[in-house]
């Protein structure tokens, strides 16, 4: 690994990442497990010492844990990381390894205000392409006060709803290509007719039946009922 590349990481971030993803499993955060994780060669014993003089966390003998500012420092790294998972996953469409390779680099530029749009743009997701948990945000408490998550996907929309067009997660580029030949793309206003036999949308005065597989990968704003 060349130092450009050590360059896109913060070590401290990486290091709390580190031990958060020790205690996830139930593992005691000693040095030497955190060693055995260092994959961008961030921790060692004077960067550990630096967090616990810093008070990020409390050290007993090779153990080092976490203080309160500590674990909120690493569960917004872990935020922000498995948000851009999903960012690059279900709406970028990057499936081999790379995304995470990426997500690591791009987790440490996201503003907490950039997190919040990031995760209310995919609906609040509750874990990672790998099922791992998403730490919440203020963004999904205030989802959840309001009963109902802002971006959903078109097949939760009842009849007689509307939604404008978010993006569209598919890896299907022909099938990508079909659907804005028919105009259906990210801006756009689809209502629902009916879900049953068939599910079948108006997009402006044209009606058009989609199957279920594509109705699942399209993802929109809920605007509530437009046939009252």
């Amino acid at each position: 690994m060349n130092n450009k590349e050590i360059s896109c990481h913060d070590p401290e971030e990486e290091v709390l990442e580190m031990i958060w993803l020790l205690e996830e499993e139930s593992l005691e955060p000693t040095f030497e497990r955190i060693m055995a994780k260092n994959i961008h060669g961030a921790a060692d014993m004077k960067m550990l010492e630096r967090l616990v003089a810093r008070g990020d966390l409390t050290r007993e003998g090779d153990t080092f844990r976490f203080t309160e500012s500590g674990r909120k420092r690493g569960e917004s790294v872990i935020r922000r990381h498995r948000l851009a998972e999903r960012l690059l996953v279900d709406v970028i469409s990057i499936r081999d390894m790379s995304f995470e390779t990426t997500a690591c680099r791009f987790e440490h530029v996201l503003s907490p205000e950039v997190t919040d749009h990031i995760c209310t743009l995919l609906g609040h997701p509750r874990s990672c392409p790998h099922g791992k948990p998403i730490p919440s945000g203020p963004c999904c408490t205030r989802a959840e006060k309001n009963l109902e998550t802002v971006v959903v996907r078109l097949s939760e929309l009842r009849s007689g709803e509307s939604g404008r067009i978010t993006y569209i997660s598919t890896t299907n580029h022909h099938r990508l290509d079909r659907l804005s030949a028919l105009g259906l793309f990210p801006g756009r206003i689809v209502r629902v007719h009916q879900r049953e036999p068939l599910f079948i949308i108006f997009l402006d005065e044209t009606q058009l039946a989609l199957e279920k597989e594509i109705v699942g990968e399209i993802f929109v704003i809920r605007n509530g009922r437009t046939d009252q």
